[in-house]
């Protein structure tokens, strides 16, 4: 833990191999983003000339018991309406995958050289965005139109801080080869050979 509250520790210091697996990581996490941006995609039917009001009917008649009336059960191409034991899996995975994903870009996160003020911003948006999207499909189940809104804002955010703390570290990992070890402290290859 002293290496992510220690100011001299950056990204670029890491060893190959560390870099690798983190841009994996990275990679990876991104693929799932993305895939989550496609299944909204097919909850809320994007259209050429789906309106925003019908993009918010779709999420409320997928999440909301009964839906609007406007989005019958029925209608072409409307995904099967979620129901209260399918949103509590739904939710109870993520409860264990999201806050799991926060914890390893934010630490990667800390490996950069930008602000402790911008880490800590930065960091506490996404910790609110996972918190308030995972809490979004139940406030549309729940509230129905007054809370549908949540779901396509704390996604967007969700996906702008994630990227933020997915990307800085990368970046910053592979634009710059001059690590050095901080001035009076052994590097972790000094130890091993004395």
């Amino acid at each position: 833990m002293r290496e992510f509250a220690s100011p001299a520790t950056r990204a670029a210091a890491l060893p190959r191999p560390v870099k690798v697996l983190y841009t994996a990581f990275v990679a990876f996490t991104a693929a799932g983003l993305l895939t989550s941006a496609a299944l909204y995609g097919g909850v809320v039917r994007f259209g050429v000339r789906t309106t925003p009001a019908e993009l918010y009917q779709h999420v409320i008649g997928y999440y909301h018991p009964g839906g609007p009336p406007e989005a019958p059960a029925g209608e072409a191409g409307a995904p099967a309406q979620m129901t209260a034991r399918k949103l509590l899996e739904v939710t109870h995975f993520h409860l264990f995958s999201m806050p799991m994903y926060l914890l390893v870009i934010g630490h990667l996160f800390l490996l950069t050289g930008v602000s402790a003020r911008a880490k800590a911003g930065w960091i506490s948006a996404a910790a609110a965005a996972t918190a308030v999207h995972l809490f979004a499909p139940w406030g549309v189940y729940l509230g129905g139109a007054a809370l549908a809104w949540l779901y396509p804002i704390s996604g967007g955010a969700l996906l702008v801080s994630f990227g933020v703390l997915m990307a800085v570290p990368v970046v910053e990992m592979w634009s710059s080869s001059r690590a050095s070890a901080p001035s009076g402290r052994a590097t972790a290859g000094t130890h091993l050979r004395t």
